[in-house]
């Protein structure tokens, strides 16, 4: 899916979500450009990684954890090899028992269990989409 402007109050809110499930990745799309945010869906870490090989700098990535080839662990993994990919926010979406431990050990911002409240993601990516800058620390 193409990202598409959103209202000028969240103009600045590009997010990537990462989910191998099509229905899963989205619907999550869809609520966010209802929402008034720019989103992209990619259905795999792979796919990912080539659009931040274009160019592509989301304040948020939504990232699931359970993926073939590549899991969102090991995506994150990648992504922090590089400075620029590491400043971006991840946050975790999973149907899997919450391991906020790991999550944070591993500089994930926040983790979010599967189903996911509507409400509750446009607040992470809110808070996390204003505060890219300002801060870089886990609010686990």
């Amino acid at each position: 899916m193409s990202p598409r402007a959103g209202h000028p109050g969240h103009a600045r809110h590009t997010v990537l979500v990462v989910d191998d499930v099509d229905e899963t990745r989205e619907a999550i799309v869809t609520l966010l450009l209802t929402k008034g945010f720019e989103a992209v869906g990619a259905a795999s870490g792979g796919v990912a990684l080539e659009l931040f090989a274009a160019g592509m700098r989301p304040c948020v990535v939504l990232l699931d954890v359970r993926m073939p080839e590549m899991n969102g662990w090991e995506l994150w993994e990648r992504m922090k090899t590089r400075d620029d990919l590491a400043r971006i926010a991840v946050v975790i979406l999973t149907a899997e028992p919450a391991d906020h431990a790991r999550a944070a050990a591993a500089g994930i911002r926040e983790l979010l269990r599967k189903p996911v409240d509507g409400r509750a993601l446009v607040d992470v990516i809110g808070r996390h989409c204003d505060r890219r800058h300002v801060s870089d620390r886990p609010v686990l």
